[in-house]
C-alpha cells in the first residue's frame, strides 16, 4: 500500500452554526486623511526540518500499533499503512478550499488550508519511529469535498509528543466566526477534551463547499509514549459519533499497549 494516507491524514468540525451577519456601522463622513492600510496578518508557512532528533530503543513494534488500531469506523473497513511520520519528500499542503472567496479575517483563510499547521507535519520525526495509519474513504470525492475517516499513531515520548502537538499553532478567537463572501459561513474552534489527557486538541473547522457547510473535526492527544490524531471531514458528521468513536479506540489503545 502507498503512503497516500500521509497527505490525506496530516494533512483535524462544527461547534457553532451558521448566524445571521451583523451589519456593519456606518462610519459617516470622512474628517481626515486616511490611516496607512494595516498588514493582514497571515500563516507563514514553515521550512521543513533537515535534521530529525536521534531516538532510544523503541517501546514498540510496527505490529503492535497495527493490531491496536481499529479495524472499522462504522461499516466502512480502515485500511492501513505504515509509517505517516515523517511525510513523503514531495509533501504538500492542500489546495486552498477557499480560494476565489473573500474571507474575514484573512488569518482564518490560512488557519483552514493549513488545518493549523503551517509546516509539514511530524517533519522532525526520525524515518524509522514506530507508527502506522487506519484510514477510510467515506463517499465520492468532489473537487475539495473529499470526505473521509483516519486514525495516526506514533510511538513519541512526551517531550517529542509535545512538539508534534505543538506544531499546530493555537486556534485564533477570532476565526470563531469567519465571514465568506459577506456572510457568516465559517468558524474554527478549539476547545478542551475531558477524558483525552491535559494535552488534548479537539478542534471543529467549517466552512462552505458547494453551497453547503462542509465539517473537519481533529482531535490529537499524547501519552507518555505515543501520539494519536483522529480525523473526520465530511459534509454529515455529528460530533456524538465522532467523539464515540475516538473513545472507544482511545480505550482499545491504552489496553492494547499499556501506555
Amino acid at each position: 500500500m502507498s503512503r497516500w494516507l500521509a497527505a490525506g491524514i496530516c494533512l483535524a468540525v462544527s461547534l457553532s452554526a451558521c448566524t445571521k451577519p451583523s451589519r456593519d456601522a456606518d462610519p459617516g463622513p470622512s474628517s481626515g486623511p486616511s490611516a496607512p492600510a494595516s498588514v493582514v496578518p497571515r500563516m507563514t508557512p514553515v521550512p521543513r526540518v533537515a535534521v530529525t532528533p536521534t531516538t532510544g530503543p523503541h517501546q514498540y513494534a510496527v505490529k503492535d500499533l497495527w493490531s491496536a488500531l481499529p479495524d472499522a469506523y462504522g461499516t466502512h473497513l480502515l485500511g492501513k499503512d505504515y509509517y505517516p511520520y515523517p511525510p513523503r519528500a514531495d509533501w504538500k499542503p492542500r489546495t486552498d478550499p477557499l480560494a476565489g472567496r473573500t474571507v474575514s479575517p484573512e488569518l482564518c483563510r490560512d488557519v483552514i488550508r493549513y488545518v493549523g499547521v503551517p509546516g509539514v507535519p511530524g517533519d522532525f520525526v526520525a524515518p524509522a519511529t514506530p507508527g502506522v495509519a487506519a484510514f477510510a474513504a467515506l463517499g465520492p470525492t468532489t473537487g475539495p469535498a473529499r470526505p473521509f475517516v483516519s486514525v495516526n499513531i506514533v510511538e513519541l515520548a512526551a517531550p517529542l509528543g509535545d512538539r508534534l502537538l505543538d506544531q499546530r499553532q493555537p486556534t485564533p478567537a477570532e476565526c470563531a466566526h469567519v465571514q465568506v463572501d459577506g456572510r457568516e459561513l465559517a468558524s474554527v474552534v478549539e476547545r478542551p477534551l475531558p477524558g483525552f489527557g491535559v494535552r488534548a486538541r479537539y478542534i471543529v473547522r467549517t466552512y462552505p463547499i458547494a453551497g453547503k457547510a462542509w465539517t473537519e473535526r481533529t482531535l490529537q492527544y499524547r501519552t507518555a509514549t505515543y501520539v494519536v490524531l483522529f480525523r473526520l471531514d465530511a459534509y454529515a458528521n455529528p460530533e456524538a459519533s465522532f467523539l464515540a468513536f475516538a473513545g472507544k479506540t482511545r480505550d482499545g489503545l491504552t489496553s492494547a499497549l499499556k501506555g
